[in-house]
């Protein structure tokens, strides 16, 4: 499947968000790791050719003023894990899932507040091995 992938300004803060247009199928995806927006349009029932789709057959989500983005780092992992909080309670119940675990190299959330993107870290463990190929028990 064939997308093309843009950056766009997003339609919450204005800062820069990504689009990923699949052009083959109409779906797209928009996500802002600033401020946490998301708006997607996926194709519900795959069993119809595409000139056959309705309105029905679309399921569109949009998190228009969401609470938080978050960004989450493994250390097992080359990239991050990102994604958008709705409430606050569900960026607690995530601080308390992550919390449990000892594998979390970094844990970031960005809100923005009175116009502006304010970035938290909730976990910064460092990398085990840093760019200079230090280890932890080197450093």
């Amino acid at each position: 499947m064939g997308s093309v992938i843009s950056d766009i300004e997003c339609p919450n803060c204005g800062q820069e968000a990504y689009n990923d247009f699949y052009y083959k199928t109409g779906e797209e995806y928009i996500n802002c790791n600033n401020c946490g927006y998301h708006y997607s349009a996926t194709i519900k029932n795959r069993d119809k050719r595409l000139d056959e789709l309705t309105d029905d057959d679309w399921e569109i989500i949009e998190i228009k003023h969401p609470y938080a983005s978050f960004r989450i780092k493994m250390y097992d992992s080359i990239g991050y894990q990102c994604g958008s909080f709705t409430n606050e309670n569900e960026l607690n119940e995530l601080k308390q899932e992550i919390s449990k675990r000892d594998d979390v190299e970094l844990f970031t959330i960005s809100q923005l507040i009175d116009g502006e993107i304010v970035e938290t870290t909730i976990i910064d463990n460092g990398p085990k091995v840093d760019s200079a190929g230090f280890t932890e028990e080197d450093r």
